[in-house]
């Protein structure tokens, strides 16, 4: 959540900025603000609301050095005021923030009675006091906004942008860092795709970490010792660091029609890459795996098959309500984090728990050189190149066909698989045809002035039904709730009335258990729906869905997908980026 961008060097700093900034708009943010340092000191500029070109609206002062934050308010309104970045008293230096500052009504009270003024409502403003407090104390600014950090308590990355020396001080902890390097220019960002059009040589900053421009030289410091460290930059690839619409409306459309490809790219992994996490599963006592939001569903997913397939103890875990098992976890268990960013929050406190006692760590995560990534004893990608839409979708795809691989790779029969996979990816190029499209947008209209959609699912397409209830509240904004089959005789139906839209996201199978459901269903008169290779009296809307056999929860989840990009669109809402949600979701 929020997103950092800060550029030194020979060029105008001012555009680049504002193009980084843009290029994190995905992140999510309801404000953002730019603070540029020229010869008559720091000017910050900042707004309510989208980025605009503010290089035509408004003349940006000529700099070679500057600081950007994208925010997503959690302390204080949405207001310029409460903007980031926040001057000190003397206005000699700013800090932006992303992160939550968990102990700040404590330190504010203490710098209250020293005599502080406060003039905003952020919980970040109580780190440019702090940072101020501790300079009556050090020699210099760096050693105070170490001390200053080093107070504070929960997750937080600050950048510090000082008029003194042309100096820029960057501490990690939580939210991502990383730093670019281009000559004789440097760039540090919340993530690689916001400088990827500019360099592909990159540093990626740990927690606790601090990063010091100062003068034209780079260090970096571990944050606990003051001691210097050596960091090794890394290159990307061009498939890490793309970010195209390639003539599609929207991002979130062009990676729903990216899966055909990316649940490719999600099994390449030989045998070999993954006999060490294969080895650990065997040697398990209990088996978790863990997400949230999308990942939590596909997480659910990966265990119903690890359960029925390979007859293995695993338990799915909400990240955010992991705390009752903590006393269950021992030595010899296994916990497989999943997340599309690998920057997520509840995830990596969850997985610090663990490792506190003793468990090991797999990971499944889609961007590179994140915090779950460095965190694992078994890191994996699930290698769908960038995605760039608030709304996951390709990511969560892959991630599902990803347990479906470690799966089959514990059958030792990976190359049936990968084979079968191949064949399946062909088929979901349907979903692309006009004619299947079309489909989607009809059931679309009929569906956009419903106040209440329910959705059903059972075995493997329970998780399913979630997640598509997820995509149609995400970016349509209307009312549906996912239910299983069998919760329906036990109080669900009495949501039931005539006409009201359910969803039955069928299997496949000749007598699917889902059908007796929908059968009451229909003798309530309700506007059944179904979501399957085969139609059925029942319904009175069928979506045809290609047969997949063991893929059919994919194939079944892309018409779903598709239906909430259509309630979008009908709505004249953007698919990529949603209100009042993040892409990264750094703060619990």
């Amino acid at each position: 959540m929020c997103g950092i961008f800060a550029y030194a060097g020979t060029q105008n700093a001012g555009p680049l900025i504002i193009a980084g900034l843009k290029r994190l708009e995905y992140r999510g943010y309801d404000s953002w603000g730019i603070a540029l340092l020229d010869g008559k000191g720091i000017q910050v500029i900042k707004r309510v609301g989208p980025i605009g070109d503010l290089t035509k609206a408004q003349k940006l002062p000529f700099s070679q050095i500057g600081i950007g934050h994208t925010r997503w308010a959690t302390h204080g309104g949405v207001t310029e005021n409460n903007a980031h970045p926040h001057f000190s008293s003397d206005k000699s230096f700013v800090v932006a923030q992303n992160g939550i500052t968990e102990n700040y009504q404590e330190l504010k009270e203490m710098l209250i009675k020293k005599g502080f003024v406060f003039h905003t409502q952020t919980d970040t403003e109580v780190i440019v006091r702090l940072i101020e407090f501790q300079l009556s104390k050090k020699k210099n600014l760096r050693e105070a906004t170490r001390a200053a950090f080093l107070q504070l308590s929960g997750r937080n990355t600050i950048i510090v942008l000082s008029q003194t020396d042309s100096e820029i001080i960057a501490i990690r902890y939580g939210s991502p860092l990383v730093l670019g390097l281009k000559e004789k220019e440097i760039l540090l960002a919340s993530d690689t795709l916001s400088f990827a059009n500019l360099t592909k040589k990159v540093i990626f900053i740990a927690d606790k970490e601090m990063v010091h421009y100062k003068s034209g030289n780079l260090n970096f410091l571990d944050l606990k010792t003051n001691l210097p460290l050596k960091k090794k930059p890394l290159t990307l690839t061009d498939e890490e660091s793309r970010i195209d619409k390639l003539g599609y409306d929207s991002f979130y459309l062009k990676e729903v029609m990216e899966q055909p490809d990316t649940i490719k790219s999600a099994v390449l992994y030989s045998k070999k890459e993954l006999q060490p996490l294969v080895q650990a599963i065997k040697k398990a006592g209990q088996i978790y795996t863990v997400g949230a939001g999308s990942a939590g569903f596909a997480a659910g997913q990966g265990a119903y098959y690890l359960r029925l397939n390979n007859q293995l103890p695993v338990i799915e875990l909400k990240a955010y309500e992991i705390k009752s098992y903590l006393n269950l976890f021992r030595k010899n268990d296994l916990l497989i984090a999943v997340s599309q960013s690998g920057e997520t929050a509840d995830v990596l406190e969850a997985i610090s728990a663990a490792k506190n006692r003793g468990v090991k760590i797999a990971s499944l995560v889609n961007m590179i050189g994140s915090t779950l990534i460095r965190e694992s004893d078994y890191p994996y990608y699930t290698r769908s190149g960038p995605e760039i839409s608030v709304v996951s979708t390709k990511a969560f795809t892959a991630q599902v066909i990803w347990f479906q691989l470690l799966s089959a790779t514990l059958l030792n029969q990976e190359n049936v698989f990968k084979k079968r996979v191949l064949m399946i990816s062909e088929k979901l190029k349907y979903y692309s045809q006009k004619v299947f499209l079309e489909k989607v947008k009809g059931l679309a209209k009929k569906l956009v002035t419903e106040p209440s959609h329910y959705l059903l699912g059972r075995d493997e397409t329970f998780y399913l039904a979630q997640e598509a209830a997820m995509k149609i509240k995400e970016i349509s904004y209307l009312h549906a709730e996912a239910f299983a089959a069998g919760e329906l005789k036990h109080g669900v139906i009495a949501l039931i009335d005539k006409n009201t839209p359910v969803m039955g996201i069928l299997s496949g199978q000749k007598n699917d258990p889902l059908l007796p459901a929908l059968a009451e269903l229909e003798a309530r008169n309700a506007y059944v729906i179904g979501i399957g290779p085969k139609n059925n009296s029942l319904f009175k809307f069928w979506l045809p869905t290609i047969e997949a056999a063991e893929f059919q929860p994919i194939a079944n989840i892309i018409p779903l997908q598709l239906l909430g990009y259509y309630l979008a669109k009908i709505k004249h809402l953007s698919p990529d980026k949603p209100r009042n949600l993040a892409k990264s979701v750094t703060v619990k």
